[in-house]
């Protein structure tokens, strides 16, 4: 069996791939599908699911292999950040993961935990196997990253193995966002494969394999219409995934060392380091440093500036921002990056520049990389350019266009969406359509967000407007003449008694 490798469509023809397939309850064919099989038949070929194994899962949701594990292993302990406000597929409490299996497992074999998997809170040598599929790459900073890979050499028994997945990124652009730090083959080569690696203290169990066959599924698709297919556009790169199956074979001895990073990219990681500690001044310091070099690649000159821009805001130094906003348009007329041009195209219109935000909400629009979340906020931001022209019909027009858009939006994105359809109801006075669309809305957000609050005071403001016109219209209804008739015959019999 090949163990180090890119996901690859052919990988089904294999009998025992789709056997795996149908163990597991994933009838279909994606990359996600794949880490799961691959995993699962790379430790049946190792001889780890023997039924004596102890296991630990790092960040692994509710995903299947929890459960199949515990039918094959001793102990299985999952954990993840559970109960967490930003990771959709860990924002289970851990009593629920017990009950979110896809089919029969021996529960009394299981522990879920929430657990930092930079702090795994298990003794030296506990378990002799670990898993996490497309996990790890999602952690702040590469030193953090590093800790991972400490911590679980330090947790694995003498000889025990890593089974681990991660996003991996085939062209030659590197993609190392804060949470977001895709694997690519300079990385490998740097933390793996390479003559003093950063990572020590493991081997890998062969060779990692890049390559995919010719095949209309390998061929990268747009990411709001995935499907089946195995590589998407996301961002202005690819993303495939990756197998590493690391066997624990010596000490950890390698401290942490920035330096395999080139200096651009070490500075602007550091910037947005400073921010996610909330030291926007040495941000700021840090990545006007960064915009200085004149050798800057755009795509990361962008980068600095949309991270730059966060860091004038919330310092509210306003004629900054309108200054460093106009100095980045012009890159961004031919910017494939989505994810940074989505938020520059809303701080462009909080500093009042309408027109380059619409463009920059129209760019995004088309772009292959633009997930289904930023197609629709790039609906609603064009929309919000008809409604601050008090053009509400074609604002709405955009609204509904938002709505139709139906590859699995967030909640959150589907609550705006009808909250902003049901605003332009409400200017052009069909309350009732308002009305529903803000229970819509309702019923999909989060309580207590702001998304909630506007609604219900919007629902509140329509039916009022409701309840006094039709007072309004009772009380002006005009009297029959058979009544008048009828009233002055009373009037009369009145005063004749």
């Amino acid at each position: 069996m090949k163990f180090c490798k890119v996901a690859d469509i052919t990988d089904w023809h294999c009998p025992n791939f789709q056997t795996t397939g149908a163990l597991l309850s994933l009838p279909g064919r994606n990359r996600k599908i794949w880490e799961y099989i691959q995993v699962y038949n790379g430790l049946n070929h190792l001889g780890l699911l023997n039924g004596k194994t102890h296991a630990l899962g790092l960040g692994v949701g509710t995903e299947p292999l929890i459960y199949a594990f515990t039918n094959v292993c001793q102990k299985v302990v999952a954990t993840d950040l559970y109960n967490s406000q930003n990771w959709s597929t860990a924002s289970l409490p851990t009593d629920a993961v017990y009950q979110a299996n896809c089919f029969p497992y021996e529960r009394d074999r299981l522990i879920v935990q929430h657990m930092d998997m930079t702090h795994v809170e298990y003794p030296d040598e506990s378990f002799d196997f670990i898993w996490s599929c497309c996990s790890i790459e999602h952690v702040g900073t590469f030193e953090e990253l590093h800790r991972v890979y400490q911590e679980i050499h330090r947790v694995l028994k003498p000889g025990g193995i890593a089974a681990l997945t991660t996003e991996y990124n085939p062209t030659d652009r590197p993609s190392y966002e804060p949470n977001m730090l895709f694997t690519d083959q300079d990385w490998i080569e740097k933390w793996l494969t390479g003559n003093q690696p950063l990572i020590q203290g493991f081997e890998l169990l062969d060779w990692p394999d890049f390559n995919v066959a010719i095949a209309p599924e390998n061929q990268p698709q747009p990411k709001r219409h995935q499907g089946d297919a195995i590589p998407f556009y996301s961002g202005d790169i690819v993303l495939n995934s990756i197998a590493l199956f690391l066997r624990k074979n010596g000490e950890f001895s390698q401290a942490y060392n920035g330096d395999w990073l080139p200096a651009s990219l070490r500075l602007y990681l550091e910037g947005c380091q400073q921010q996610r500690q909330g030291d926007f001044l040495a941000s700021e310091s840090t990545l006007k440093v960064l915009l200085q070099d004149s050798l800057l690649v755009p795509r990361l000159k962008i980068a600095a500036y949309r991270r730059l821009i966060v860091a004038l805001k919330a310092q509210k130094k306003v004629e900054e921002i309108v200054d460093y906003c106009q100095q980045v348009f012009p890159l961004c007329r031919e910017a494939e990056d989505p994810n940074h041009l989505t938020d520059l195209a809303h701080y462009f219109k909080g500093a009042g520049l309408w027109e380059e935000s619409k463009s920059l909400y129209e760019r995004v629009q088309i772009l292959p990389g633009s997930g289904v979340n930023q197609v629709i906020r790039s609906f609603l931001g064009q929309a919000e350019y008809f409604a601050h022209q008090n053009n509400f019909q074609l604002a709405l027009n955009f609204a509904e266009q938002a709505i139709h858009l139906d590859d699995f939006p967030t909640s959150r994105v589907v609550a705006q969406a009808y909250l902003s359809r049901g605003t332009y109801q409400q200017k052009l006075g069909n309350f009732s359509g308002a009305m529903a669309d803000f229970r819509l809305a309702i019923a999909v957000a989060a309580p207590h967000s702001s998304v909630h609050e506007k609604c219900q005071t919007r629902l509140s403001k329509c039916q009022q407007i409701l309840q006094d016109r039709a007072l309004s219209q009772q009380n002006a209804q005009p009297i029959h003449f058979g009544k008048l008739q009828a009233m002055g015959k009373h009037i009369k019999n009145f005063f004749q008694r």
